[in-house]
């Protein structure tokens, strides 16, 4: 009754030093996904698309700039490959998977930058249209030929991507004005190749501070660490991802595993139902959270496990159903706090947030409290930002915070 894709896939073995890559898992019956290239790749004329499709896709299409250019009718292995042939130029991909019947099940898609050439330039993170927070770190490609991106936000100069090495640069630049649509564009330095997209910088927010960051801290506090609580994410699965049972309103909603296992995003939502049972309990609620049938709170997990690719989960369902908000200023996260952030290679993670990493003043990753392989199940880790393969997109990290009964707002 709900969809899991990609927020839980796994996550660096190493620590925030490192910048080497786990594994990246799949999960969904109906979920469907492009392995390579990444959003933001730039890729010859002729390339190859590997896939992945969960157990409950019949048919696969594959759309470059809305036109179709590769289809499977009758899939029978659950990966593959597509050989596209494209013009050169920045090109929109979408893989759509469809039923039995054709009805569709799930998308997934990215933009790529088609060249055969050694010049050309192309900004990875954020994405066109993307609505972020300040400051925004922008992350610049470039080929071999160029050594040195130029950034310009409504025509004005805010700086210089050394694009040196492995070709790729980041940089982070604070806005002044914010809350419209700003054009910026990556150029080369004598003016050959460019890049240009739209990004809205959010306004500056006041989050409220709740006393159920506490509550979650409580909770998670219960928890072994000693491997207890493994981690345990099976392809395909209709399971929630529990330790244990979850009632709501009398009715087992999430069957806990025998095991005591869990998977990140079945353990995050564990942990917030928990923590509002004892705010129930404790201050004569009625039962209810904010008033949310049986079915309503299917819905809320459906926001929870995260609807799409490069989604936010918890911060979505919170705010959806008035017991919550999302921050977009990091600044004002507070331990307790829930995170879904996703990595340059496409693999997301969904968590507690602990602390910021720092490195000489600058937020460098992010500690956290989940479960993953890493830490045997259950644990603390700390990841680190960059600008390919698995280090965190800093532009895609969600965050969200739930709110005692008194701040709750009305949602139907």
């Amino acid at each position: 009754m709900w969809l899991l894709l990609l927020a839980c896939a796994e996550e660096p073995t190493e620590r925030v030093e490192s910048d080497a890559g786990g594994a990246d898992q799949f999960g969904g019956a109906s979920a469907v996904r492009v392995e390579s290239p990444t959003n933001g790749e730039t890729v010859p004329t002729s390339f190859v698309v590997r896939y992945r499709a969960g157990r409950s896709v019949a048919s696969l299409a594959l759309a470059a700039d809305g036109a179709t250019v590769a289809a499977v009718d009758e899939l029978e292995e659950n990966e593959g490959e597509f050989v596209v042939t494209l013009a050169e130029g920045k090109v929109d991909l979408l893989l759509s998977g469809y039923d039995a019947e054709g009805s569709l099940l799930s998308e997934d898609g990215l933009t790529v930058r088609v060249s055969d050439g050694e010049e050309w330039v192309s900004i990875t993170s954020p994405a066109d249209g993307a609505n972020v927070a300040n400051p925004v770190t922008f992350t610049v490609a470039s080929g071999s030929e160029i050594s040195s991106v130029e950034l310009l936000a409504d025509g004005w100069p805010i700086g210089t991507v050394d694009t040196t090495g492995d070709g790729e640069g980041q940089l982070t630049y604070s806005f002044s004005g914010t809350g419209y649509a700003r054009e910026i564009t990556a150029q080369s330095a004598d003016g050959t190749a460019s890049d240009t997209l739209s990004i809205t910088v959010e306004p500056e927010e006041t989050p409220t501070v709740s006393n159920f960051n506490e509550l979650v801290l409580t909770y998670l506090a219960t928890y072994p660490t000693d491997g207890s609580n493994g981690y345990y994410w099976p392809s395909g699965s209709d399971w929630a991802g529990t330790t244990r049972d979850i009632w709501y309103q009398d009715v087992l909603v999430a069957e806990g595993d025998p095991q005591g296992r869990c998977y990140c995003v079945g353990l995050t939502w564990e942990v917030y139902m928990r923590a509002w049972e004892e705010v129930d309990r404790t201050t004569g609620g009625d039962g209810s959270i904010n008033g949310l049938s049986v079915d309503d709170l299917y819905t809320f997990r459906v926001d929870w496990f995260v609807r799409e690719v490069d989604g936010a989960g918890p911060s979505v369902a919170m705010e959806n159903y008035g017991v919550g908000e999302e921050i977009t200023d990091p600044s004002k996260l507070l331990p307790g706090d829930f995170l879904q952030f996703w990595r340059h290679s496409g693999s997301g993670h969904n968590v507690v947030f602990i602390d910021w990493v720092k490195a000489g003043g600058e937020i460098v990753g992010v500690e956290y409290w989940s479960t993953q392989s890493s830490t045997d199940g259950v644990g603390y880790n700390s990841e680190s930002f960059g600008s390919s393969g698995s280090s965190i997109d800093p532009n895609l990290i969600y965050a969200g915070r739930g709110w005692m009964p008194p701040e709750w707002e009305a949602w139907r």
